[in-house]
């Protein structure tokens, strides 16, 4: 088919290059939306296939870690054997290993596909980039690498809904059959379509320096929940594990500077990829912090189903998409923040504006109610789609097309490893917070507890047992179930008001980005 031309945006994705982008587009959303499925969701997935409630922790872990140890390889492959090839294996992987772990009865061997999904998954982002923003032609770029981010928003935020929907009215297994599905018709498409890409085979990959780096990182993440599961440094595992993990990683950076085979470094003289490499990873962390509590507090305190609190996360996605729209190049009818300048002004706005959501939300207490946490998810869907917009833009501004796919697998290697850690650092806040909480509570279950009469009453004299109609486990479970909410609540403000408190320092950052002219 003949190329676009310039002014014809719609002609543009009818033809074969503009197919293929689509393809990619729904790659990133599936993948995006794979990231996101919850703790609620894996919870079903466990009771299912026989696990526990230890193991559907590790059903996410072990899918975001192998997802991000991955991308840095990315650069290297496809030197070696070319774009196309890392774009079909990978997302190819991830969809048989989708369809098998929906037919998956077995714990073990769900954690198995859950590692192959991670693995196959992780290339999406990378092989989007390297085509979204490199391949599209001149005047499509500044569209392609909008798109890119705009997909990752969308993507992230209709995954925790989506994921509890299907989950709730029809089976996880029909998500994960879904997604594959999805991902293999994608493709499909690109086998048939996106023009042959050969590689060099005379290409090095440093392997010795990836697997430094991924032993580092990998051992790093998977202490977190080792250590939050076996009381920390009371484990010989965990500490085996982190001191492993800290000498790899120092490794690591003493390979890269001495063999820098493995990361291409011309990316990092990019100005702005730098920055917003910093800034991405820095502030997503913490973003990533308060995505993992709110669904269990909407479940524990509100009192929520997953059908219910999938309802509430609705209007979070669609202000997530809308504002996502109106600050993408070639997508928006109106473009908001069109240069660096003015992106920069609007990220900083951004991180300012939900520091102080996050300070809102730690303004809580145990009569929370749906209504106004969806007010505060809509803040949050905002801000998130804005700075991850603004900054994924302001990183690829000034970036060379043939270095997209080696920019691209670094930058969401940094995220997402850094939702990785953040997922277990918030699991450590939260047990640190609710050992200390169950002690203080419980504190208050003694014998003069006047709230406790009524439950005493019906064992006054009954020397011989328990016999009252009134008293039964289920009391027990009451006790337990306030003091529960009451542990929620506190570990909910702290990690809010310490996320609240970093972002308002962070908000600066993006100040530190250069306009094109000046980054040169």
């Amino acid at each position: 088919m003949p190329p676009a031309q310039p002014g014809q945006p719609s002609s543009f994705w009818l033809t074969n290059r503009g197919v293929v982008a689509i393809c990619f587009l729904v790659l990133e959303l599936v993948f995006f939306s794979t990231d996101s499925i919850g703790v609620p969701a894996h919870a079903y997935v466990s009771g299912d296939v026989g696990g526990t409630p230890y193991l559907s922790v590790w059903f996410m872990v072990a899918f975001l870690v192998p997802a991000a140890l991955i991308m840095p390889l990315l650069g290297s492959l496809k030197e070696r054997v070319g774009a196309k090839a890392i774009a079909t294996v990978g997302p190819g992987l991830f969809g048989v290993a989708c369809l098998v772990g929906a037919s998956c009865t077995d714990p073990q061997l769900f954690i198995v596909m859950r590692v192959l999904q991670g693995l196959g998954a992780g290339v999406i982002p990378a092989a989007a980039g390297g085509y979204l923003g490199g391949q599209l032609g001149e005047n499509y770029t500044p569209m392609g690498k909008g798109l890119v981010a705009l997909a990752l928003v969308t993507g992230s935020s209709i995954g925790i809904p989506l994921s509890a929907f299907v989950t709730w009215y029809a089976s996880w297994r029909v998500l994960y059959a879904g997604l594959g599905l999805a991902a293999l018709a994608a493709v499909a498409v690109i086998v048939r379509l996106m023009p042959p890409t050969p590689g060099n085979r005379q290409a090095e990959i440093d392997w010795l320096g990836y697997g430094l780096m991924s032993g580092g990182f990998g051992l790093l993440a998977l202490s977190l929940v080792v250590g939050n599961q076996r009381e920390w440094f009371a484990s010989a595992t965990y500490v085996v594990m982190l001191w492993s993990a800290l000498t790899l990683i120092a490794l690591f950076a003493w390979r890269v500077v001495a063999v820098p085979k493995l990361i291409n470094l011309r990316i990092f003289q990019d100005v702005n990829y730098c920055v917003s490499t910093v800034n991405l990873s820095s502030v997503m962390f913490f973003l990533f912090m308060v995505f993992a509590i709110v669904p269990r507090f909407l479940m524990v305190v509100v009192n929520n189903t997953i059908e219910n609190y999938a309802w509430t996360f609705v209007p979070f996605v669609a202000t997530t998409v809308i504002t996502g729209v109106m600050v993408t190049p070639g997508v928006s009818p109106r473009l908001i923040a069109a240069k660096i300048p003015a992106k920069k002004k609007l990220c900083a706005s951004a991180i300012l504006a939900f520091a102080f959501t996050a300070l809102w939300m730690a303004n809580t207490s145990a009569q929370q109610n749906n209504a106004n946490i969806t007010m505060q998810l809509m803040a949050v869907g905002a801000c998130f789609a804005l700075i991850n917009c603004l900054e994924i833009q302001m990183s690829f501004s000034t970036m060379g097309a043939e270095l997209m796919t080696s920019a691209s697998s670094v930058l969401f290697f940094c995220t997402n490893i850094s939702k990785a850690l953040s997922g277990g650092v918030s699991a450590a806040i939260a047990t640190a917070t609710s050992q200390g909480s169950w002690e203080r509570f419980r504190e208050q279950l003694d014998p003069s507890n006047p709230a406790l009469q009524i439950f005493q009453k019906p064992l006054s004299g009954e020397a011989a047992g328990i016999r009252a109609e009134s008293w039964s486990q289920g009391s027990l479970e009451l006790i337990d179930k306030a003091i529960a909410q009451q542990v929620e609540v506190v570990t909910f403000i702290n990690i809010a008001s310490m996320v609240g408190v970093v972002l308002l320092v962070l908000c600066v950052l993006p100040f530190l980005h250069r306009s094109p002219s000046d980054a040169t």
